[in-house]
C-alpha cells in the first residue's frame, strides 16, 4: 500500500512540475512575442514619449529633447498627436524628428527597426 501512495505522490509532482514548465515557457514566449512587436513597431500618433523611447531603449529625456519640449511632469504621457498639437506642428514633422533622433543614437553598424 505504501509503493502505490508514493508513486500516486511522484506522479502528482510530476504532473505539477510539468504545469508550472508549461506555463514558465509561455510566459516568457509571450514576453518575448510583446518586445518584438513593440521593437519593429513604427512610430506613430497614438503613442507617447516614454512608450518610444522605452521600445526603442533609449531615454525618454532625449526624444523630448529632441522635438523641443519640455516634458509637463516625470511621467509625461502625452501621445506625439497631442505634443505636435501644443506645438502647433503637423503630426508626421514631429515623427519625423523622434525616428531622426533614434537613428542618431543607434550605435554604428546596428540595422534600423
Amino acid at each position: 500500500m505504501g509503493k502505490v501512495w508514493l508513486r500516486v505522490l511522484l506522479l502528482g509532482l510530476a504532473f505539477a512540475l510539468a504545469i508550472a514548465a508549461t506555463f514558465a515557457f509561455a510566459y516568457r514566449a509571450g514576453r518575448r512575442a510583446h518586445a518584438f512587436r513593440a521593437e519593429n513597431e513604427p512610430i506613430r500618433a497614438w503613442m507617447s514619449v516614454p512608450f518610444i523611447a522605452h521600445s526603442h531603449h533609449m531615454p525618454a529625456a532625449e526624444l523630448f529633447q529632441a522635438i523641443g519640449v519640455e516634458p509637463r511632469r516625470p511621467h509625461d504621457r502625452r501621445s506625439v498627436r497631442r505634443l505636435a498639437r501644443d506645438l502647433n506642428r503637423p503630426v508626421p514633422e514631429v515623427i519625423a524628428e523622434l525616428q531622426r533622433a533614434i537613428d542618431a543614437a543607434r550605435p554604428p553598424g546596428r540595422p534600423p527597426r
